[in-house]
């Protein structure tokens, strides 16, 4: 059984994100777009998949 301790930071906030809501996480002074991808949004990209089962 995975330990449920190791979890992806702001794993149960993005979880709970709708369809086409959008955050911005800033990472060493980077900001980030993030929402919820759709599959037309997985088609287009095609590319840099990471897979958090």
């Amino acid at each position: 059984m995975p330990d449920q301790d190791n979890k992806f930071p702001f794993e149960e906030h993005l979880l709970q994100m709708k369809e086409y809501e959008q955050d911005v996480i800033w990472i060493k002074g980077r900001p980030f777009i993030v929402q919820p991808a759709t599959i037309d949004d997985i088609e287009r990209i095609n590319k840099g998949y990471f897979c958090m089962d």
